[in-house]
């Protein structure tokens, strides 16, 4: 046994962090530009893609809150409302990446980062969603699947600091996104141990997932064919 609202807070401080570093990722390009009035979308889903990716976050700072609080009926009420969300961000963040092709062959971010959050982000998320649902009645594998689910894209929100805030080029911060991805997947079996002196087996899943992904993803983005695809040739 669990303790359910131990496992519960944990869920929802991430993701009060994780709400945070995506705002300040998203900052210089987005919400800054946005505010302004300046900001151009590259792509007519930006904006659903930005709304529904931001509300997936608040719905996993909510969610945990309400377990805690055994608001069993709100919980299920915002969980319908995340299927709708959950779908909104898929198909909003796969036809905003297709809107940036065919870019120029230097444009590592959408041709190597367009590829990983289409081939490891996007299937990871889908993946543990529905292994979510599926065990939604054993609330342990379940927030233990949703907070997969929440860290998905977080490379996407590591890459964006390290390039705005970090000032690293975009040539240099590939080998330094898996390795802070992994920090965030490891997060998981490390509150475990802490917790409960032992690893929960949906924690290891969410850690094997990760390396197949990372083992077999770079082999299709670095590809003669995904290049040629992504610039047009």
């Amino acid at each position: 046994m669990t303790d359910i609202g131990a496992d519960a807070r944990f869920m929802r401080n991430t993701g009060i962090v994780l709400l945070g570093l995506s705002v300040l990722a998203f900052a210089p390009r987005y919400f800054v530009p946005l505010l302004a009035g300046s900001y151009q979308a590259p792509s007519p889903w930006m904006h659903a893609h930005a709304v529904s990716a931001l509300s997936w976050t608040v719905i996993f700072i909510i969610q945990p809150w309400l377990i805690v609080q055994k608001a069993r009926s709100w919980h299920r009420r915002f969980g319908y409302a995340a299927c709708v969300v959950a779908v909104i961000n898929v198909v909003s963040g796969i036809a905003v990446q297709l809107d940036l092709f065919p870019t120029s062959p230097d444009d590592v971010s959408n041709i190597v980062g367009g590829g990983f959050r289409l081939f490891h982000s996007t299937p990871a998320f889908v993946i543990f969603l529905i292994a979510a649902l599926a065990l939604r009645r054993r609330t342990d594998w379940h927030l233990r699947f949703m907070y997969q689910t929440a860290i998905a894209a977080v490379a996407t929100v590591l890459g964006r600091l390290y390039i705005f805030y970090g000032q690293i080029p975009e040539t240099a911060v590939g080998p330094l996104i898996p390795v802070s991805n992994l920090c965030f997947v490891l997060l998981l079996p490390v509150y475990d141990f802490i917790k409960y002196r032992k690893i929960h087996p949906a924690s290891w899943i969410g850690v094997g997932a990760f390396v197949i992904f990372q083992i077999g993803v770079p082999p299709i983005v670095f590809s003669d064919f995904w290049t040629n695809f992504a610039t047009g040739n």
